[in-house]
């Protein structure tokens, strides 16, 4: 699971390739969620990433061909005390038995000890973390 984040990371310094071969090279499947897709967009539109000129459809597109889709079970519970919104990201892990969320995001991160506690087949990595751990 890559937060939206990692996407908008790899897709603003054009090295989404860099991504989907970390994903086909070590046949992870990464699952995706509308709620997802929708975070995506709304970041790339951001005034201040707009500078990168990313092609939002384009984007969307790569997100898509290289995820698997998953339907979130709703409702959703509260994971990430001090951001709602970052919950969706928690659950769709969790539903899909991904093993890892892949984050920058600072509210995601400062829960991590609690959360892999909780759930002890849950790891929670930084990208430079998901980088070490899958580039051969």
């Amino acid at each position: 699971m890559l937060d939206a984040n990692i996407w908008v990371s790899y897709l603003i310094t054009e090295t989404e390739q860099k991504l989907v071969d970390i994903i086909v090279d070590n046949d992870l499947t990464i699952f995706r969620c509308d709620e997802l897709l929708v975070e995506i967009a709304r970041v790339l539109n951001y005034p201040r990433l707009k500078k990168y000129e990313v092609d939002i459809p384009y984007a969307l597109k790569v997100v898509r061909k290289a995820t698997a889709p998953y339907e979130l079970t709703y409702p959703i519970k509260r994971y990430i005390p001090t951001d709602k919104d970052d919950d969706y990201l928690i659950a769709l892990a969790l539903q899909t038995s991904a093993g890892f969320i892949t984050s920058g995001d600072k509210n995601i991160l400062s829960e991590k000890a609690t959360l892999e506690k909780k759930f002890k087949k849950l790891k929670i990595l930084t990208k430079a973390e998901f980088e070490a751990m899958f580039t051969k």
